[in-house]
């Protein structure tokens, strides 16, 4: 800042000063004049780099945002906000167009030193979106009680910040709005990470409540908890990853046999120039008889790519052109009932602080898709999309 240089210079000048004075004149002894001590003012808020959250998944750290100061911690103030305009073709050939606001987020996260963090995010539409506290235990061992992300999917675990896309699409709509697995939920989950392992070991366990509508569960069929677990291992610029969650029966809306899920994921960043190739890519299967009334296993698989010129340093500008292919097989025993979708798109902007994106969709069915998954609020339905949106953080 101009008034820290011109402190800086004053102080610098006065030093040299005083030295050629030392020089050229003899030591004495000289007793300084008791001066009256000052209160310490207190610490303005300033605009940092927060440290990277305990269980960012992502290959980029959050968006900057304001720290204040806390006693002896410290609060983080930021939030995100996206407009989005959106046009679909349906079947019957029709177009049409919808502005929403996909996301109007604020967010608060205490920590203390290293050992506590308290985070809540709200978001203006939805409500609340994260709300939990993470404590920090001996020999690699921590906590994390409330409202989080249920450990399962990489994709869906990572924050939409970091990724490049507009919106998550296909296997979004089927794995948290259809199945229930993933999303946020109450719960709690203990963590270890190996500190004195030569690469980079973490795993993760918990329970979470139920997905279904009602959140309860009759005892006789169980708590009324989903069991999860996930382990990533880093190698590098590698990070291999895998899932398993499981539905006792009970938890699951209109099922009375038990359902699990399990899958394998990798993601990847490779400098390339002055930007980066990253790569995300997933494979889950299981059993549900959600999807076709009959307790058949599932497969959904995921590959996203994107190639960031640029970015990097906070407010640089950046480039990057983005693809995805996703695919849903609801039941392997039956055929044609598979779903698949691609998507490309491209994202301008100053890193970490807003982007323009555009993203074109492209989604077919089958013709035995069972008809739940059609009809999902009509986002599995054959169709063609453009999505123009602009995402700004603060």
């Amino acid at each position: 800042m101009p008034a820290r240089g011109l402190l800086l210079t004053s102080l610098l000048c006065c030093a040299s000063a005083n030295a050629q004075a030392a020089d050229a004149s003899p030591p004495a002894s000289v007793t300084p004049a008791p001066s009256t001590p000052s209160l310490p003012e207190p610490p303005p808020a300033t605009v940092a780099e927060p440290p990277p959250p305990d269980d960012d998944t992502g290959t980029d750290p959050p968006a900057p945002t304001v720290r204040l100061p806390a006693g002896s911690g410290v609060i983080e103030v930021g939030g995100r906000l996206s407009v989005r305009e959106t046009v679909d073709s349906r079947p019957d050939k029709v177009w049409s167009g919808r502005l929403s606001l996909p996301a109007t987020r604020l967010e608060a996260t205490y920590r203390f030193k290293k050992k506590l963090k308290a985070v809540v995010e709200f978001d203006v539409q939805d409500g609340l979106k994260d709300a939990y506290a993470w404590l920090d235990l001996p020999h690699g061992f921590a906590i994390r009680a409330g409202q989080f992300k249920v450990p399962l999917s990489l994709i869906e675990l990572e924050s939409s910040r970091s990724l490049p896309l507009a919106r998550r699409g296909l296997l979004r709509d089927v794995l948290r709005d259809a199945l229930a697995l993933t999303g946020r939920r109450p719960g709690a989950q203990l963590e270890w990470k190996c500190k004195d392992c030569a690469v980079d070991l973490k795993l993760r366990a918990g329970v979470w409540q139920t997905g279904n509508d009602t959140g309860k569960v009759d005892l006789s069929k169980g708590l009324g908890v989903v069991p999860a677990f996930r382990g990533t291992l880093t190698l590098g610029t590698v990070e291999l990853g895998a899932s398993a969650l499981l539905q006792p029966a009970g938890t699951i809306d209109g099922g009375s046999h038990t359902g699990w899920t399990a899958g394998l994921d990798v993601q990847h960043a490779l400098p390339v120039g002055h930007g980066a190739l990253r790569t995300w890519g997933e494979v889950l299967v299981g059993r549900t008889e959600v999807l076709t009334g009959l307790e058949g296993p599932f497969l959904t698989a995921r590959a996203l790519t994107g190639w960031r010129l640029g970015g990097g340093a906070q407010g640089a500008l950046f480039v990057e052109p983005f693809v995805m292919l996703s695919a849903l097989d609801p039941d392997r025993t039956l055929h044609q009932d598979l779903v698949w979708e691609g998507a490309l798109g491209l994202n301008v902007g100053q890193f970490r602080h807003w982007r323009l994106q555009a993203q074109a969709e492209v989604r077919e069915a089958g013709a035995a898709v069972p008809a739940v998954v059609t009809s999902l609020e009509n986002n599995l339905a054959s169709r063609k999309s453009v999505l123009l949106q602009m995402e700004v953080a603060f």
